[in-house]
């Protein structure tokens, strides 16, 4: 039999967009199918998007995904543009998709996958993708976990590509990890569209995930903490030896006892190949350290800024998806006499969490946390089931607006627009920036959107800041480490320090960097003053590397 065959597909020089591809004998394995965003910027932007009617063409022609055979939807591929589908393209059997977590830039890319590719992962993570899904915008780029079918349009050529209405929507076969609750299987095998419509949905059965894979590949996942819950982390069996993929992990979440778990198990262990993020890593060596800034550091200062405010307005910004984030606020509002509001969406998202993880409580009740009600003129399916399973906890704007200190509001720049309607509350609030900095040029522009809010509704902020005011079309000078601001947001990433102490520990006999912008080479030299010389090995996209 051949030796195993690694590919890195996407996202070898790039932080996101990862697709890696594993081979040994007949079975074929992805890590991660993630959207990247960096390639995306190049050709794309908010308001110049792929044409939904060409299916996959602009994405594979721009070089945005890659050729290979097997992977993709037929129904996306033209018949006009690719006659025999993905014939004379590389590639064979794929057993499965081994998916590390729920953020786009390692998942996003999958909803163009062949459905037929069974999707392994934590129910976690499943439960999370439905939610973004039915919640979300509804195009072919959001068909994570369920998709309709599309054919050519008529008088077309082959050329175009429209909605089967007559064929039924189908989900994807998900494998879960570890147990799979009753409920969280009851939400998945039920149908997302309204009750008595004419929507057919076709659900496949949730089953476990098996122990091997294709014809004798066996593996093992490992839970990891990262900003996202579900995050797992995988060993493969390979012929030679173990090979490893460390997805996106930190130590420094309440789940970072889990981290530890899967590095003792390297150190037991130690790969043969180690498969590692490096987004937090620096290019120069004269870099000042990064800060370990814990979530439980975050807690105690997001605490401090609301007592500050008491008897105001405030605001907690934070990412979508970070439900530990979200509960830590929970946490803040509960011990400085306020209840927490969500948006409909975060609610919702909490619904489908718990039933993937009892742990995970919903708390939406009398006395729990709210939901902010807004202005709709239909409620979609999903918010009906919000609307029929937590109706008592809905809260009117005109509420806040009567009694702004009894609140702490859960929202995001998407939802600026919500502030409108709490106009006569704002003013002498706190806008609490608690996530990420801005990467690229794009997100810069958000920030001054996001100024500009906060400046209208009279509110302070902290955890951002211009340090200029922009001018006119250009991104302001956007700083998010003056003392004010600092401690708001713990990174969902290892500091570098973390990251290469890790490596040590696990022991690799040789190191593929992924979800980075450093080069092998500055790899090579912070792991050498660790005292670590197993080598880094070079990828080239859609080539095998050689290991």
């Amino acid at each position: 039999m051949a030796p195993p065959q690694l590919t890195v597909l996407d996202g070898h020089k790039s932080i996101g967009g990862t697709k890696i591809l594993f081979e040994q004998g007949p079975t074929g394995v992805l890590l991660d199918f993630g959207t990247n965003y960096q390639k995306m910027s190049r050709f794309f932007e908010e308001y110049l998007q792929p044409r939904p009617t060409r299916g996959l063409v602009d994405q594979i022609e721009l070089g945005l995904l890659p050729r290979r055979a097997g992977l993709y939807r037929r129904d996306l591929l033209p018949p006009m543009d690719y006659p025999d589908a993905d014939a004379g393209w590389p590639g064979g059997r794929l057993d499965a998709l081994l998916l590390t977590h729920g953020h786009l830039d390692h998942c996003g890319a999958m909803a163009f996958l062949d459905p037929e590719i069974p999707v392994v992962a934590s129910p976690t993570t499943v439960a999370l993708l439905r939610s973004w899904q039915e919640s979300g915008k509804s195009d072919v780029s959001s068909e994570v976990t369920y998709l309709g079918r599309r054919q050519p349009a008529p008088e077309s050529g082959g050329r175009l590509l429209a909605t089967d209405h007559s064929a039924p929507k189908e989900s994807r076969e998900f494998r879960l990890i570890g147990e799979a609750p009753t409920a969280l299987r009851d939400l998945l095998e039920s149908s997302p569209y309204s009750s008595g419509g004419s929507t057919r949905f076709e659900p496949r059965s949730i089953s476990a995930a098996p122990n091997r894979l294709g014809e004798d590949l066996r593996y093992s996942a490992y839970p990891v903490d990262h900003s996202v819950y579900g995050a797992m982390a995988y060993v493969l069996e390979a012929d030679g030896g173990p090979v490893a993929y460390s997805g996106d992990l930190r130590f420094h979440g309440e789940k970072g006892k889990e981290t530890e778990a899967f590095v003792r198990a390297l150190e037991a262990r130690p790969p043969e190949l180690l498969i590692v993020e490096g987004t937090r890593l620096t290019a120069r060596d004269d870099a000042p350290a990064q800060a370990r800034i814990s979530e439980d550091d975050v807690e105690r200062n997001c605490k401090a800024r609301v007592e500050e405010y008491a008897g105001r307005f405030v605001v907690a910004d934070f990412g979508p998806r970070n439900v530990e984030r979200l509960r830590r606020f929970r946490r803040i509002a509960l011990e400085t006499g306020r209840a927490l509001v969500v948006t409909p969406k975060d609610a919702y998202l909490l619904h489908l969490l718990h039933a993937s993880d009892p742990s995970i409580e919903t708390d939406l009740a009398p006395g729990g946390m709210r939901i902010l009600r807004e202005p709709s003129t239909r409620a979609s399916p999903w918010l009906r089931r919000v609307l029929d399973a937590y109706g008592a906890a809905f809260l009117e704007p005109e509420e806040i607006v009567r009694a702004p200190g009894r609140y702490l509001l859960c929202f995001s720049f998407f939802d600026c627009n919500d502030l409108i309607d709490l106009r006569g509350a704002t003013q002498g609030g706190l806008w609490l920036y608690s996530s990420s900095e801005a990467h690229g040029e794009e997100q810069e522009f958000d920030f001054q959107r996001l100024q500009a809010w906060i400046r209208w509704a009279q509110m302070h902020q902290v955890g951002f800041r211009y340090l200029a005011d922009p001018e006119p079309g250009k991104p302001g000078r956007l700083s998010f480490d003056h003392p004010d601001d600092v401690g708001h947001h713990a990174s969902g990433h290892a500091t570098q320090d973390e990251l290469l102490e890790f490596i040590r520990r696990a022991s690799p006999r040789r190191i593929l960097p992924v979800h980075t912008s450093q080069t092998p080479e500055r790899y090579e030299a912070l792991l050498r003053a660790r005292g670590v010389d197993a080598p880094v090995i070079r990828s080239q996209p859609d080539r095998p590397v050689q290991w």
